[in-house]
Formats: C-alpha cells, structure tokens, sequence
C-alpha cells in the first residue's frame, strides 16, 4: 500500500538516462523481483502502471511506467515490432528568468546575453545530427517545438521523442534577440545507439 506523490517524472530524475518514458512516482513497496508487476489503484481495482525501479538514494520511493504508455506499444512489441523515438541531437537545459539574469550580470560569463525568459536553452549540438543540419547552434533558447510552447527541457524532451521519426518537425528559437523557426527532421534514437555501440565495438576490436 502506498500513495502517488508525482506524475511524468524524467528518466534523468529516476536515473534511466536512455528510457523514453515518464514514470509515475509512489511510496508502494517495491522489492527485488517485483519489477513488471502491476501497480493498482485499491479504490478503483484498476492497474495504473507496471512496477519497474526504485531509486538507491530515495529511501521509500519507487516509480512504475504509466499503463497508457504500457496500452499504446504492448502490441507492437507482442510481434517483434521496433518502437521509434525522435532523436535530434542536443543537450538542453531549463531557462528561466533569474538563471538568465545571473548570467548576463557576470562579465566573465562565456554566454553572452540571454533572454531572461521562461524555455530552454541548449547546451550543447551534436555533429552530424539532425540538429547540426537543421541550423540549431549551442545558446539557442527554444521556446516552441512543433507548435507546442516549452518552458521546461523535460517538454521538450518529451515532444521530441514523440516526433515522427523522419517528418519535419519545426523548431522556434530566440537568437541575438530575433525569433527564428528551424525545421529538423528527427532520426530515431534506438537506431543512433545501435550504430554508436557497433562504432565502438570496431574501434575496441
């Protein structure tokens, strides 16, 4: 028995780095071996999601994948089915105002001027991705992505890994004071991974 204390928790908070989900976060017990076990709502009699992991440092809290999320690949992944994720190539963090404003006062600061507004800014353009393509450059603030406002790098995250895989995806950035709108087309992360594991494999042989 437990309670929910939180909704769409980051891979990076759960400390899943390379999973494309949100969790649902909870004090119910989880023990070794109960990993895929359902989580249930006791009042409903419904499951809400599928156990997975605990955090080591988070004595008490567990998180489970949400069974919508469950309901919408089960399918394909019963035939064998590979499940897309849009990969662009950026590192990206959250934006706001008073971040902003801290650094555009320091004059030893290598970022330049940055809207003290609510978005993202990225950190950093991967080579041969299709960010570099596209035209994004490091210190770019996003503030839509595919018509959908960000304020947050977890939204962000989150519209790009549901991008279609292949299809353009419009990006609205804030550079030298002048709004822009980029078009990406997004690669699929799976595949990325599979060829950077195979790079490495070569290099080590």
């Amino acid at each position: 028995m437990g309670i929910v204390s939180g909704l769409k928790r980051s891979p990076e908070a759960v400390g899943l780095v390379n999973k494309k989900v949100d969790f649902i976060q909870t004090d119910a017990a989880i023990n070794p071996g109960n990993s895929g076990g359902p989580l249930v709502d006791v009042e409903a009699g419904t499951i809400i999601g599928i156990n997975t992991c605990i955090r080591a440092n988070m004595e008490g809290t567990s998180f489970a994948v949400p069974i919508n999320k469950v309901k919408a690949i089960v399918e394909d992944l019963s035939i064998g089915k590979h499940i897309e994720h849009g990969y662009v190539g950026v590192s990206m963090v959250t934006l706001t105002p008073n971040l902003a404003r801290q650094s555009n006062a320091d004059p030893n600061s290598p970022n330049g001027f940055i809207p003290e507004i609510d978005g993202v800014v990225i950190t950093k353009v991967y080579p041969k991705t299709p960010a570099e393509g596209g035209g994004l450059c490091r210190l770019d603030v996003v503030t839509e992505i595919g018509g959908q406002r960000v304020e947050r790098a977890d939204d962000a995250q989150r519209i790009i890994d549901g991008a279609i895989v292949g299809k353009d995806l419009t990006i609205r950035i804030i550079r030298n004071d002048k709004e822009i709108t980029l078009t990406v087309r997004p690669d699929d992360l799976g595949r990325k991974l599979k060829k950077i594991k195979e790079q490495r494999r070569k290099e080590e042989d």
